[in-house]
């Protein structure tokens, strides 16, 4: 026994002189393997569509477009410049997730080696390299996977900051990297409670810290010249704002929304928390109490992420039992926290004794097993998305002066980006479209529409519907257009009708 002790330390020691770089090469190349795995399994979606018609128009008018929308417009101006680079393609929109999403790895491999450990960095971006909801959101030509870089990004820049305090560059960088992650996904500024926290902290974690932080000259430096980066955008936002508090389309929430989000996590369905129930964050949360109160000098880094983690949840959470605000991938940029908290838990725990560690080693492959073999696969079952094969139908069938007709505006974007007939799509637009959303880039493009089925003056229309709404359309359909053919494919349905 003592054998086998004396050679673990060794290997152990061994391990420890290897430079991280050499680490942290086998697992970017894990990363890019997981997210080029099912890649292009699932088509353009109605949002990546929208992505994809958005990012082609000039740079001015995609800032007044987004004006109309829910979202901020740095993401999509970068996109502008890509697609100008890379093209087109489905494998060109989502290669820039793509690619944020492996330098998300590699953020967080440096900030976890310099908040706690070499084995712990290790640990934590294997997770995060294979972690189904990075995973995820790496696949989707949407700005999840930049605010979760940026979110790393600004995290690892706010260490280096308070580490070299005197040097106002990283204060000046912090403040850029904040409002940058704000003209990204607004919610990301939800992540400052987090960076306070551990500055608290790292000051002692009491009153007299919290007045130490309040006086803070860097802090006050980063604060303002953050704000006034995102200053021009503001009155915008608080427009948004508004906008989306008199109605928007997001379910209400109810007691399992975090506990499933967190779920989603590991496995991108909800059957941890069928295992959990409820106790899942308040578990995440006794943990790391214990473990902060047992590790003291890692306590400001224990608990900076689990309030990177968990704070902006609870946050929009409360938010959203005024206005719905919450959905599972608008906390992408928490997920990085969550895979490094798993990798703190098992680490720490198994510091101590050979046994415990063994018992977390085989938890870690247990772990990584799982969020493989159920996580990427549940990734894999969601890529339910075949707009390609069905536009296929058209533009294979189609002649000259039919009309295609999409009867809601989530049909169009993804339909209109496989297009290949040579003529637009025919929108059937409600009344009273007031141009917010996606009906600013409708607008902006002088999109076809029409009022009612009744309009269109083709003798041979191509309906394309959903299943969600099939037979409300259907009711709708004149009744002088003779169904010739249906074709159902994932979640839309193409209808060939001739006039009686």
């Amino acid at each position: 026994m003592k054998q086998t002790q004396s050679a673990a330390k060794r290997f152990a020691s061994l391990c420890h002189k290897i430079p991280g770089w050499i680490y942290l090469i086998p697992i970017l190349l894990l990363a890019v393997h997981a997210r080029l795995l099912y890649f292009t399994k699932a088509d353009i979606w109605h949002d990546e569509g929208y992505t994809a018609a958005l990012v082609k128009q000039p740079i001015g008018d995609i800032l007044s477009i987004t004006i109309t929308d829910v979202h901020p417009p740095l993401y999509y101006m970068i996109m502008h410049v890509w697609q100008l680079l890379f093209g087109e393609s489905a494998e060109s929109l989502r290669g820039f997730s793509v690619t944020c999403g492996v330098a998300t790895v590699a953020l967080l491999f440096f900030l976890l080696e310099k908040l706690f450990s070499k084995k712990i960095a290790v640990l934590g971006t294997i997770f995060a390299a294979i972690g189904p909801f990075l995973v995820r959101y790496s696949n989707e030509a949407r700005m999840y996977a930049l605010a979760a870089l940026i979110a790393s990004a600004a995290t690892y820049v706010f260490i280096q900051a308070i580490d070299h305090k005197k040097q106002k560059r990283w204060w000046l960088l912090y403040g850029a990297l904040v409002a940058a992650g704000i003209y990204t996904q607004y919610f990301l500024a939800l992540i400052i409670p987090a960076h306070f926290i551990y500055i608290w902290l790292t000051f002692g974690g009491n009153k007299k810290a919290f007045l130490k932080v309040i006086r803070n000259k860097n802090l006050w430096l980063s604060a303002g010249f953050g704000m006034l980066l995102f200053l021009p955008w503001l009155p915008i936002m608080i427009s948004q704002t508004t906008k989306v508090g008199g109605g928007f389309w997001i379910p209400e929430v109810d007691r399992f929304s975090i506990p499933n989000t967190l779920s989603m996590f590991i496995s991108y369905d909800y059957r941890i928390t069928k295992y959990f129930g409820l106790m899942l964050a308040p578990m995440m949360i006794a943990a790391s109490y214990c473990l902060a109160k047992h590790y003291p000098k890692k306590r400001a880094a224990i608990w900076l992420l689990t309030s990177w983690l968990l704070a902006p949840m609870m946050i929009v959470y409360l938010l959203s039992l005024r206005q719905p605000v919450y959905l599972d991938r608008y906390f992408t940029y928490s997920a990085p926290a969550f895979y490094a908290l798993l990798a703190v838990y098992l680490c720490l725990i198994g510091a101590k004794k050979w046994w415990k560690t063994a018992i977390a080693l085989l938890l870690a492959i247990y772990t990584g097993r799982y969020m493989w073999n159920v996580g990427i696969h549940e990734v894999a079952e969601a890529a339910w998305n075949n707009t390609n094969t069905a536009m296929s139908h058209i533009n294979s069938g189609i002649k000259p002066g039919d009309t295609i007709l999409s009867t809601e505006i989530y049909t169009y974007f993804n339909t209109s980006y496989y297009n290949k007939t040579g003529q637009e799509i025919v929108l059937l637009a409600p009344e009273g479209d007031d141009g917010w959303g996606e009906w600013g880039l409708v607008k902006k493009t002088k999109t076809p529409q029409i009022p009612t089925m009744d309009s269109v003056p083709s003798r041979r229309i191509w309906l394309i519907s959903r299943t969600k709404n099939y037979d409300q359309f259907m009711a709708i359909v004149p009744k002088n257009w003779k169904l010739q053919q249906e074709f159902h494919d994932g979640d839309l349905i193409v209808g060939l009708y001739e006039k009686g």
